[in-house]
């Protein structure tokens, strides 16, 4: 998958979300090339690229390797390609890539042949065409090694301004034969929710969706106090939004789709992002956190299996199917005798769930464990606050080495349970409380930030 992030103007987050998008993708197990094309060079620097572009390398007749940087990260991988070099003006760049342009195609091919990618996102500059020599370098070059149709993205701030700029862009492309159709996903950056309602706002990004012909329309928040001023990958956030339109990019929305911040936002998050969570409700709240978690998977995915992990006797929920290991594992786990125990336990219960999962064909599996305090191990031959925790890490740690689609979920009451025993091992924290009677989550911890 190619997908092109387009703007008519600089400004408005396109590199941020080029890099959330990224993130969002290494951490579900892809392996990304972010071909960074815009000549500010913002997406490359924030994974530590400087000085050098691919460009002027070449010229210089040195190795192409200096203008890729590579991180690991989630379940997959992110190579950042620079094309352009700091302190050149982009005139040279351009005349350099015309003198130098079959050796500079032959390195661009290297990198692609070489890297194996699954997705590849390509920050623009603002407002750029294939009439422009970079641009129409790169874009012809790819195609060269690939048959892939691009994906194009085009973002907006929510100013009229921006918005009316953004249109005037798409219809360049399209009358000119840049685009064929439309644009995939329409996204409103930097939405100030605090001064307009979602319903107030959404006439804007329906307009703005019909404008570009797309199916996907994104609304994305502003969170002034979360801006990253210095240039630091570990701190670029992937907002609930981003992993719900990279979701649909991969698997391709059955309709039109509006995406906006949602109450269920955090619950949404374990969903996509393939974690572990820890989710802090009473009896009433886990009931209805499973509902909610079980429904987003089924309206998101084409193929999913919820599996749930109890000793209770509950009604049963919707697509979610119980596990039969359940009943021998209980008498087990109030016999051990030693911390070598509990891992041992942890090791054969992934063992059993693994294998009772692998017997169903799913694209995504979301395993739930509640409640935790009947579910880890009841034993006084040692501490009892050690003996949770090493159970809960080897558990948690063998069932997500074992699938790369699974999200897990595991459900503990703090007025009942040591939920600390499970908290330090998983990616998410999510409290459920119920207020005027309904359900309110809250996203206490992210491994991952969740603004841009």
């Amino acid at each position: 998958m190619r997908i092109d992030i387009l703007r008519a103007k600089g400004g408005v987050g396109g590199s941020s979300i080029s890099l959330s998008l990224s993130k969002y993708f290494a951490m579900i197990g892809k392996r990304v090339l972010l071909v960074d094309r815009d000549a500010i060079s913002t997406a490359s620097s924030y994974l530590g690229l400087s000085g050098l572009g691919l460009i002027q390398l070449i010229k210089k007749g040195e190795g192409y390797e200096k203008a890729l940087a590579k991180v690991q990260f989630g379940r997959g991988s992110i190579t950042a390609l620079k094309l352009f070099s700091d302190g050149i003006p982009i005139e040279y760049e351009r005349d350099d890539l015309i003198k130098n342009k079959e050796r500079i195609s032959e390195a661009y091919g290297k990198i692609l042949e070489n890297g194996s990618f699954d997705i590849v996102i390509v920050d623009t500059m603002a407002a750029t065409t294939p009439l422009e020599v970079v641009t129409g370098w790169e874009y012809a070059t790819f195609h060269q090694h690939s048959s892939e149709k691009s994906t194009y993205i085009m973002i907006s701030d929510p100013s009229k301004a921006s918005i009316e700029g953004s249109i005037r862009y798409f219809k360049v492309l399209k009358e000119n034969g840049h685009i064929s159709e439309r644009i995939d996903a329409a996204v409103l950056n930097k939405v100030d929710f605090s001064r307009i309602s979602q319903s107030e706002f959404l006439s804007t990004l329906l307009e703005f969706m019909d404008s570009m012909g797309s199916e996907i329309g994104v609304a994305i928040p502003y969170y002034p106090i979360y801006q990253v001023e210095q240039v630091d990958f570990e701190k670029i956030g992937v907002p609930t939004q981003v992993m719900e339109l990279g979701n649909y990019l991969i698997r391709k929305p059955r309709g039109r789709e509006i995406i906006f911040p949602s109450p269920l936002d955090p619950i949404k998050r374990i969903v996509f992002s393939s974690s572990s969570a820890l989710i802090k409700a009473d009896y009433n709240g886990a009931q209805e956190v499973i509902r909610a978690a079980s429904r987003v998977l089924r309206e998101s995915y084409s193929n999913s299996k919820g599996f749930l992990f109890t000793s209770l006797s509950i009604y049963p929920f919707i697509g979610i199917t119980v596990f039969k290991s359940v009943y021998s594992y209980l008498s087990e786990r109030t016999k051990l005798k030693s911390l070598d125990d509990g891992i041992r336990l942890a090791k054969k219960l992934a063992g059993e769930i693994t294998e009772e999962m692998r017997k169903q064909s799913f694209e995504k599996g979301l395993i739930f464990f509640f409640p935790s305090e009947d579910i880890e191990p009841s034993s006084d031959c040692c501490d009892r606050s050690l003996l949770s925790k090493t159970f809960w890490n080897e558990l948690l740690t063998q069932l997500m080495s074992n699938f790369e689609n699974i999200s897990i979920a595991v459900i503990c009451d703090p007025q009942k349970a040591n939920c600390l025993a499970v908290e330090g091992h998983v990616d998410l924290v999510v409290k459920a409380r119920a207020e005027d009677g309904e359900i309110r989550y809250i996203l206490e911890y992210s491994r991952v930030p969740w603004t841009l």
